[in-house]
């Protein structure tokens, strides 16, 4: 197929073996159901009912990952069985209200089904005991679908179940007729169950240790595409149309330096969003019985050193929010935009040469580190991929022949050269790349001495020559800090330099680990993987409660941003201001009954409310003497089915969800009706499921790609299931009239489409929950997260400088048990604010009464956010230079120097977790904040740290790590003050501030003039 397309046109369609095979895996099932069909003992067997078959084996996803896959299998089958349960007891109340209130015919010897229409007449007390059977089903069931994610496909099928069983139970006369119904039905949907099954072990069976392995191959494209825009974007700077950071979107010349830094920021963007993914499939590759070589623990500690290089390459991201932010406060977009309108003002051509002395400084200085950045980025990229090769995450090419290569051959000087060079996968490649590593971290000097030449400072090579000394001969000028420009210049060379090692360091960890498990014979055999017992405990206790996992393929994906995060217990779980904590058994008994009751207020009943009537708004139809023919013949049922699939827990995408369900259900009945015609227009029954299979491959490829198109999907492949069925079998038996094909078509589409409208239309009543008030709520998680991993970084900084982190070979030792704790942090947060955006985005497309919903301070909230959890991140990762306990001798002395009077000062505060826990409760009650609430300042430390020891940032030392740590620190506390000071200014534009504010009005004129205004608030 791939030589069928242009490259352009494959490369964008998005199609490889992965996406070839969940399209086979996703029309197999339904062409298996409806050959199945045509075996007279299946079609006599199932009847009318055959058609759930091939519904169910659509809606269990069998191209899902094998462990996902079981996982929602085994739910599946316990909902279908317990409401095969419930079925049965609201059969046997209908029958009893119908002994007990009239005459039973006895004429139905037969199992009747959704289609069939038994000689039994109308029993009004049966039909009530149904509805009201059938309405709190429907509700309870779907609370907890509101509750855990996890189980909102099996409760999908439990409403399938319950609203074919609920509504035929008024025309069973006896029990044995219910009986044989049940079984018929729950015959149905484990048959479908088992297709989908067989399809997922045995045809091209894929494991969710697969599906990681191949995230991991992803992920190392990613990091190479950063690394890559990162060098782009850093020789940009090279030129002097790096001052052109304010003329984007004005129709005016965009630089090189901008365009770079767009193309920066997009790879950043796709890296987060894999980030995020890979830690929620983590958790189920993990738990996946196999038969490979790498356990579950390699895939953890794989995971681990990705993050080690994810970390510093954000850093290294916020390089161009860095110079966007220099280039606002030294003006130099509104200068360059007014020297062609006033070239003559002296002021501004002044102006101008002095921001060109800027440019030209950096222009100096960016030269310097062409080399190094381009060989260092070149041999990060090589050791990523010596390590995908190692681990056999990518096929290692066959080995050329050099001789038989001309070009090879002019580049080969002689052998001592030869043997110098090593390319990804030779056994020598992690000594090579550490030695580029070493030189790179020489390199760094260069321009550190460009910038002293520049400065006019002399770069004391003995390192006797005192910083102090040298201020003397720098320009004292305002920046970004509002501080010394000169000292925060140096900081911002020294941030690039230790981010570019320190992502160095990292990557060479991973080929190191990579190699390690090569040489230690893992990589030579596989063998059984079994998951550990706590690792199966933790997966039987985390099947009912709510944990972080992708929710790919399922209905509420489109709008639930495709990941579901769990928060922790110390955001779900609040003191009862009116209750103390129970002392007995009686106050615990108590407690619980108050629990109990205040689940019919908790939002989860609302949810289940609301399908609850939605689906009664269709199933009353059933139950009322004058329509209920008509519910039969007309088959409303499927009505009620795309209520229970197309039933969101939010409005969501709004109008678009509406819009988007019900085109996919007027595309699947013209494809209902191309194949019927393609086939002959006479139904020929093997043209036909061939041709099935081929259409919802198709619709297949466009659930695996576009998954925000989920439920459109969906409804597409069962619309088109149905209508072919009925469409082939023209049967009038069961009480249906007959309808041409062009007829019928239509006629089924507008029953889809008026279940998708109820669907919608009580989503917003009693009252909305819109995609605008989940995104509020959201967001005010999010900045909880933040609020949590600042008050981590709080005590791993502390620690560190203390020397508490424990013994670095002891796993559990404080240090990795706060490590643990970060990584989880970070991954819930990179998930989050994918759905955030998601969420904004769906905003469009809702209606909105009253005034214009503020996306622009949203959307700017979530940026902010973002950077803030960046840079806490940075500068967890630069901070752990800090240690008292340095590992080479080198750094010994000035690293625990710098520690003792580190520890003397007070550089973190708990005032920063404090305002976030008050802006996230804010946020999420929609309260006003506090009055008079500021953002915690920058803690300036030159200062104070050269008042406790003159020499400890002397210019002898600004080549150690723990200088330039020290140096990253600085630069990323001061971003994260100008965040949060941003983050607090638009929050309190969204919920407002307390006033306590007095005012004097005159009463003598009519323009009610302000005489005084007292504790004025801005």
């Amino acid at each position: 197929m791939k030589h069928l397309l242009p490259i352009s046109l494959w490369q964008k369609s998005g199609l490889n073996p992965g996406v070839l095979i969940a399209m086979v895996k996703g029309g197999l099932p339904p062409a298996i159901a409806l050959s199945l069909i045509q075996l007279d003992s299946f079609a006599a067997n199932f009847t009318t009912v055959s058609y759930l078959v091939a519904i169910m084996s659509i809606l269990s996803s069998a191209m899902l990952p094998r462990a996902k896959f079981l996982q929602t299998m085994a739910f599946n089958i316990i909902g279908v069985c317990i409401g095969a349960c419930i079925a049965l007891l609201t059969s046997y109340c209908s029958v009893s209200a119908r002994i007990h209130t009239t005459a039973v015919s006895m004429n139905a010897a037969g199992a009747p089904t959704p289609g069939n229409t038994p000689s039994v007449t109308y029993n009004s007390s049966a039909s009530a005991v149904s509805a009201i059977w059938l309405f709190f089903n429907i509700a309870i069931f779907n609370a907890f679908r509101f509750k855990r994610p996890q189980l909102q496909v099996p409760v999908i099928m439990y409403s399938i179940f319950a609203n074919v069983s609920g509504t035929t139970a008024p025309l069973l006369p006896t029990m044995a007729v219910s009986i044989a119904f049940v079984k018929q039905l729950l015959e149905a949907f484990l048959s479908g169950f088992a297709i989908a099954t067989v399809v997922n072990i045995f045809v091209f069976p894929v494991s969710s240790r697969l599906v990681i392995f191949k995230e991991f191959m992803g992920y190392i494209g990613a990091l190479q595409g950063v690394i890559d825009a990162q060098k782009g974007f850093l020789q940009s700077m090279e030129s002097k149309e790096m001052m052109h950071f304010q003329a984007r979107d004005k129709g005016k010349y965009v630089s090189k330096t901008e365009q770079a830094a767009k193309a920066l920021k997009g790879s950043l963007a796709g890296l987060t969003a894999l980030h995020g993914r890979l830690h929620g499939d983590l958790t189920f590759a993990k738990r996946e019985f196999a038969f490979g070589k790498l356990s579950a623990d390699d895939i953890s500690d794989i995971f681990d050193l990705f993050r080690r290089i994810f970390v510093p390459l954000l850093g290294l991201g916020s390089v161009v929010d860095i110079f966007e932010r220099v280039a606002e406060s030294r003006g130099w977009g509104d200068v360059n935009a007014s020297i062609d309108e006033d070239s003559e003002n002296p002021e501004i051509v002044q102006r101008k040469e002095v921001l060109e002395a800027e440019q030209s400084e950096w222009n100096e200085i960016m030269k310097t580190m062409h080399a190094p950045v381009e060989s260092m980025s070149d041999a990060m990229n090589e050791g990523l991929l010596h390590a995908s090769y190692a681990l056999e995450l990518t096929r290692k090419p066959k080995d050329m022949n050099v001789q038989q290569d001309a070009e090879m051959e002019e580049t080969i000087v002689d052998l001592e050269t030869r043997g110098k060079v090593r390319k990804p996968g030779d056994a020598k490649f992690g000594e090579y790349l550490g030695e580029k590593v070493r030189y790179f971290k020489e390199q760094r000097k260069e321009s550190l001495i460009k910038w002293c030449e520049l400065k006019g400072v002399d770069f004391p090579e003995d390192g006797e020559e005192p910083l102090e000394r040298t201020r003397s001969k720098l320009q004292r000028s305002e920046d970004l800090t509002g501080n010394d420009r000169t000292r925060r210049q140096l900081y911002l060379i020294l941030y690039l330099g230790f981010l570019l090692w320190s992502t160095a360091c990292a990557v060479l960890d991973l080929v190191k680990y990579a190699d390690a498990k090569v040489e230690s014979g893992h990589m030579k055999r596989k063998k059984m993987q079994v998951p550990g017992k706590k690792r199966l405990r933790k997966w039987l206790v985390s099947c009912l409660s709510i944990e972080d996992t992708t929710v790919d393929h399922l209905p509420e994906q489109s709008e639930g941003g495709g990941l579901s995060i769990a928060l922790g217990q110390s955001f779900l779980k609040r003191k009862d201001p009116e209750h103390l904590p129970p002392t007995n058994s009686w106050q615990r008994f108590g407690d619980g009954v108050r629990n109990f009751l205040r689940f019919f207020a908790s939002p989860e009943l609302l949810f289940g409310f609301r399908v609850a009537c939605a689906t009664m708004c269709i199933a009353i139809v059933a139950f009322l003497e004058n329509t209920q023919r008509f519910f039969v013949q007309q088959r409303l049922v499927w009505a009620m089915i795309m209520v229970a699939i197309g039933m969101t827990m939010t409005t969501g995408s709004g109008a678009f969800g509406l819009l988007a369900r019900v085109v996919g259900t007027l595309l699947a009945a013209v494809c209902s009706i191309a194949i019927w015609y393609i086939a002959g227009g006479d139904g020929d029954t093997a043209a036909v499921i061939v041709l099935a299979f081929v259409f919802i491959s198709c619709q297949t490829y466009c659930l695996v790609t576009f998954p925000k198109f989920t439920i459109a999907v969906m409804l597409m492949m069962v619309t088109e299931l149905e209508v072919r069925k009925l469409g082939v079998v023209l049967a009038t038996s069961n009480g249906e009239p007959y309808y041409p094909l062009y007829l019928l078509a239509p006629y089924r589409l507008a029953t889809v489409a008026a279940g998708c409208l109820v669907a919608w239309i009580w989503s917003y009543i009693p009252y909305p929950i819109t995609a605008k008030s989940v995104l509020r709520r959201r967001l005010g998680e999010s900045i909880y997260l933040l609020a949590n991993f600042y008050s981590v970084l709080h005590v791993t900084i502390k620690s560190r400088l203390e020397g508490t982190g424990g013994d670095p070979e002891d796993k559990n030792n404080p240090e990795k048990r706060l490590d643990k704790v970060r990584a989880k942090i970070l991954a819930k947060q990179m998930g989050i604010l994918a759905q955030l955006r998601q969420h904004s985005a769906f905003t469009e497309f809702e209606p909105t009464l009253g005034g214009k919903f503020p996306k622009a301070i949203y959307d700017s909230i979530i940026q902010e956010v973002q950077n803030i959890m960046n840079y806490m991140s940075l500068m967890s990762y630069a901070t752990m230079k800090f240690n008292a306990n340095p590992h080479t001798e080198e750094e010994h002395q000035w690293v625990q120097d710098f520690a003792r009077v580190m520890s003397s000062v007070n550089i973190t505060s708990n005032q920063i977790t404090s305002l976030l826990t008050l802006i996230s409760s804010s946020v999420i009650s929609s309260t006003p904040l506090p009055p008079y609430l500021l953002a915690p300042p920058q803690l300036e430390l030159n200062n104070k740290l050269r008042a406790l020891d003159p020499e400890i940032l002397s210019v002898k030392h600004i080549i150690e790590p723990g200088y330039a740590a020290f140096a990253v620190s600085q630069v990323a506390s001061k971003l994260i003050s100008d965040d949060l000071e941003m983050l607090l200014k638009n929050v309190k534009l969204l919920v407002g501030e307390v006033d306590f504010s007095f005012h004097i009005i005159s009463t003598e004129n009519s323009s009610s003039e302000t005489l005084g205004k007292i504790s004025k608030i801005d």
